[in-house]
């Protein structure tokens, strides 16, 4: 009860004054429309772009939207008390514990327009995540760490080279059976390093048996949690001592999964017509006897090219040289693409 009350009773309070910041920043602005007259001109306050007036109407106006956001955040109903991740209960109750779930829950929705856009990505490509949580037999709240790797841009690279949707580094990529070379690179392929990376985190969990400390290896490396494990004298991932790093990657896991799963709750609001829609590949097999360039496969598919790129985004040269190449067809192309690629006298399709 004494939680509930400390709980309580501060946002309520913050609450209150962003609101009345808020209103009266709305009455300062309005006074300042109201002696922005002519009798003010004519004393050389000139009501054009860049005068003194209306420089100070912008700035109100962007305190009265920061403000605003910032009453958005502490006007929700209260926090849940009852939060999941990978079928293990959150010991929100702990202070320590919420104030860290808290740090990533109002960051991120410090950025509502980002988190729009991670949400409709969300959508589009569950159901090919979901597939692959389902042959693997995983939990499936583990689709949220992708989500917080690469907020679900399957072209993103990061400053250490890590790349594609799961962020795989590429010794990590080659070692979960990912092919890593000058004209290839599934770590860019989704599906692929969708089966690969929840591989890598079975693995991990089947060492640990522990999902949380499998979240914190893919981060960290397995080599990290076992030093603290060893050094620590502990196995519970919320008594360790891990790099800030490893300790707040967790906590945005599972603030992602609170906004996804919550979002009008948090004032998300998005209609179901404007979600993403996903696009269903099939994958086809050929193999080529001599070099060739890249586009005959989009004209294959009937395509323009930056949509056969965005399908196969693994390719990675305009020429492709001699070989074996796994490629994504949209299921409605995939018979005219067969039927296309066996007019190639120097293409085998398998």
């Amino acid at each position: 009860m004494k939680h509930r009350r400390m709980k309580s009773r501060p946002a309520m309070g913050c609450g209150v004054r962003l609101f009345v910041s808020v209103s009266l920043l709305h009455c300062f602005i309005l006074a300042a429309l109201i002696l922005d007259t002519p009798a003010l001109s004519a004393q050389g306050v000139s009501r054009k772009n860049g005068t003194p007036v209306e420089k100070r109407l912008g700035d109100l106006e962007k305190d009265v939207m920061r403000l605003q956001r910032q009453a958005d955040l502490f006007n929700l109903d209260a926090l849940p008390d009852n939060l999941m991740l990978c079928d293990k209960k959150i010991p929100i109750y702990r202070g320590d514990v919420r104030e860290r779930f808290e740090r990533e829950l109002f960051q991120l929705l410090e950025n509502k327009g980002l988190i729009t856009i991670v949400i409709k990505r969300y959508y589009k490509y569950l159901p090919m995540m979901a597939e692959e949580v389902q042959r693997l037999a995983v939990p499936s709240d583990l689709i949220y760490l992708a989500v917080t790797e690469s907020y679900l841009n399957p072209r993103a690279v990061s400053r250490a080279n890590a790349a594609g949707m799961w962020q795989f580094i590429k010794e990590t990529g080659k070692r979960e059976g990912l092919l890593v070379n000058e004209h290839i690179d599934e770590r860019f392929n989704m599906k692929k390093a969708t089966r690969s990376a929840l591989t890598h985190l079975k693995r991990l969990n089947g060492e640990f048996n522990d999902w949380f400390l499998a979240m914190s290896g893919y981060n960290a490396g397995p080599g990290r949690v076992r030093e603290v494990i060893e050094n620590q004298a502990t196995r519970d991932f919320f008594d360790m001592y891990l790099p800030e790093e490893t300790e707040r990657y967790v906590f945005r896991i599972l603030a992602l999964k609170e906004i996804i799963s919550n979002r009008e709750r948090y004032g998300i609001r998005i209609d179901d017509k404007d979600l993403y829609r996903p696009a269903v590949l099939s994958e086809v097999t050929i193999e080529a006897s001599r070099e060739f360039p890249s586009y005959i496969l989009a004209k294959a598919m009937d395509l323009p090219y930056r949509t056969f790129r965005i399908n196969n985004l693994h390719l990675r040269k305009y020429k492709l040289p001699k070989g074996l190449y796994h490629i994504c067809v949209p299921v409605e192309k995939r018979d005219i693409f067969i039927r296309k690629m066996k007019t190639y006298d120097y293409i085998a399709v398998q």
